[in-house]
């Protein structure tokens, strides 16, 4: 896509993951008209085949760079199962962006897509070359966070999309600064990269949005709404509970989604009530002794000294409270009921849903 339309800036927000990326996308989505009226920034936010756009442009960035397997694994979760249809989601997104362009009178765009953090050396060089035909400058922005605090939010955000307990437990996912910034930085430039970190933000008080523009240069005072992070973790019950579903019934099956995996059936879980998620300590330790290395070259070559606090676990990691119980008795229960008034692969799923769950964890 060649544009037209040739800013001074382009911010580009990376993330990173679990650092309150969704809440400064909420929030700069909801004062868009305001942040291009007064601080003269784009943000781009309509997209016919996104609605609602909830300020992430992750997916719309990702499906341009898509010839990897677990980038089509991603995408076919999301519906793009073909060449044809990935490509079909392309040209709008760019039609998207060339009439978003074309109406705005601002000199800098911002965007923000957290999956930029996860793609490769190659994909990254791409994407610079695409947005240098948009802009002069381009300005990649990243929130570090230590890895041992993201760990539970990392965990639960793998299981949305089919990962198991006992394989995440294995090899604990966490951002590899190294890695990380070793693919950024050759396609943009080191002094193009502005790092900051998370819990600065946080102690603050500015709120996670008017700290992102300060670190960039804007001053947005209190304009922006400076709202706690956004949260969307679940219950710990529910975490076990949705890994104990994704290993008996995988999300993707040949490549295809799962017919036996509905549309809603993850949300029903997630919404069980209980204790707050935590791995078991060791899970905990291992990541914070792999994460290490990390740590170390951060603070040398960025100057920001993450620190890690104590490490806490569940010694009952296994037991239900009693909150989860009641509400596992009504969703058991409407479980059976639908029995009676769906088709039969339902009626079995529901039957073994029934009978099995209180053994998963035995």
């Amino acid at each position: 896509m060649n544009s037209s339309k040739k800013f001074k800036t382009i911010f580009l927000h990376i993330g990173l993951g679990k650092t309150g990326s969704t809440s400064i996308q909420r929030q700069i989505l909801n004062n868009a008209d305001l942040l291009e009226n007064k601080y003269d920034v784009h943000f781009p936010r309509k997209f016919s085949h996104s609605r609602p756009f909830d300020g992430n442009h992750s997916i719309l960035l990702r499906a341009m760079f898509h010839e990897h397997s677990d980038v089509r694994k991603r995408l076919a979760a999301l519906g793009m199962h073909s060449q044809e249809s990935i490509d079909q989601f392309n040209r709008v997104t760019h039609r998207g962006l060339e009439k978003s362009f074309a109406n705005t009178n601002a000199s800098n765009l911002f965007l923000s897509a957290e999956s930029i953090g996860h793609f490769r050396k190659d994909d990254v060089q791409r994407l610079e070359k695409i947005l240098r035909g948009w802009a002069n400058e381009i300005k990649v922005v990243a929130c570090v966070r230590h890895p041992v605090h993201a760990l539970s939010s990392e965990i639960q955000q793998r299981l949305n999309f089919g990962a198991v307990l006992e394989e995440l437990y294995q090899a604990p996912p966490f951002y590899k600064f190294k890695g990380l910034f070793g693919r950024i930085e050759p396609a943009f430039g080191r002094d193009n990269i502005v790092a900051y970190d998370f819990g600065q933000a946080i102690k603050s008080g500015m709120g996670l949005t008017a700290y992102l523009f300060k670190e960039i240069g804007i001053n947005v005072g209190h304009e922006f709404d400076s709202a706690q992070a956004f949260n969307e973790s679940m219950s710990h019950e529910a975490a076990l509970l949705l890994s104990a579903l994704n290993k008996q019934r995988p999300i993707l099956v040949d490549g295809v989604r799962n017919p036996l995996r509905l549309a809603g059936d993850m949300q029903q879980i997630m919404s069980i009530p209980g204790r707050k998620y935590l791995a078991p300590a060791s899970v905990y330790e291992e990541a914070a002794r792999l994460a290490q290395p990390h740590i170390d070259w951060l603070k040398q070559e960025y100057g920001i000294d993450l620190s890690v606090k104590d490490i806490k676990h569940h010694q009952d990691y296994y037991h239900f409270s009693e909150e989860s119980i009641n509400s596992l008795a009504l969703v058991t229960a409407d479980y059976a009921r639908l029995k009676r008034v769906t088709p039969p692969v339902i009626q079995d799923a529901a039957e073994k849903f029934r009978l099995n769950w209180k053994h998963w964890f035995s």
